[in-house]
């Protein structure tokens, strides 16, 4: 982005927030109506004290909220911070995402496709592992209308733009087939061998779609990165509220029973490999000798 002029990076920068914004507006309705078996495009959003629609000036991501104080235009029913908080979200990840890609698309004369589809592929995996992560934070599910497409869309992305990407067809497939049956095959023996669930499949969809996506060189990191961040989570949520208090809330004798989705930290160690991994190969690349 750096050999972009500075007037066309900032409007690229300002165009990519806004978009992300918007599929954060969107994602707030996929995570509040896919649990409840409702259409995602119908009706359009109200209020869900007074129900009556939101108008589409009072629907104006993150603005919205802020000038109407965090409160329904209605009935004055306050509206959770976490609506603008996904939005900002997402708008911060589009640009995060989209951001590698700009200067191939905007410094090409005519624009070509094979960027612009890598740009749009991940973003819409990020999406849908926000909203995978949404969801199983909340309800500690997994929805197969979200995670199961994930895995061939992957595929279908390295077929086309694969080798663009860095993550060709083959590296998808093996990744699709090992984070899926691999992660599956360890969910059924931890059932096996402790008598309990402890990983659901849901989790096994979601590693699919990552590998798929990234490739199975990237699993091993992910994963592991996604332990020790479940792991802290757990590790701070007992200290600072008090392992004695945490346990007796959730009528538990021991905190090896604490029972945390391991979905939302997948999706995680996903995206900040998805981010990370370009600008740690060319950091490694400018110290290896030449």
């Amino acid at each position: 982005m750096s050999s972009l002029p500075l007037t066309l990076s900032l409007f690229a920068a300002v165009a990519l927030l806004l978009w992300g914004s918007l599929w954060g507006s969107f994602l707030n309705v996929v995570v509040y109506r896919v649990p409840a078996g409702l259409s995602v495009v119908r009706p359009r959003s109200r209020c869900p004290q007074c129900l009556t629609p939101i108008a589409g000036w009072h629907n104006i991501p993150v603005l919205s909220w802020i000038l109407l104080r965090g409160a329904c235009a209605s009935c004055k029913a306050p509206i959770s911070p976490r609506y603008p908080a996904v939005e900002a979200t997402m708008a911060v990840l589009a640009l995060a995402v989209g951001m590698p890609w700009l200067p191939s698309i905007l410094d090409a004369n005519p624009m070509p496709w094979q960027p612009v589809v890598a740009m749009l592929g991940e973003q819409a995996f990020v999406f849908t592992w926000l909203a995978i992560a949404l969801i199983d934070a909340d309800r500690f599910e997994v929805f197969d209308a979200l995670s199961l497409p994930l895995p061939i869309a992957g595929l279908g992305l390295a077929a086309a733009v694969g080798d663009l990407r860095g993550v060709p067809w083959q590296q998808a497939g093996v990744g699709a087939l090992v984070g899926g049956a691999g992660f599956a095959l360890i969910s059924w023996t931890y059932g096996r061998v402790t008598g309990r669930e402890g990983l659901g499949l849901g989790d096994a969809y979601i590693l699919a779609g990552i590998g798929a996506l990234l490739g199975v060189n990237a699993l091993p990191a992910v994963i592991l990165a996604a332990a020790i961040q479940g792991l802290l989570f757990v590790t701070c949520t007992l200290v600072v509220r008090r392992r004695a208090t945490v346990l007796a809330e959730r009528g538990l004798a021991s905190a090896r029973h604490f029972a945390l989705p391991f979905g939302p930290f997948l999706v995680v160690a996903g995206v900040q490999w998805l981010l990370l991994h370009r600008w740690l190969g060319t950091a490694v690349a400018l110290w290896l000798p030449q």
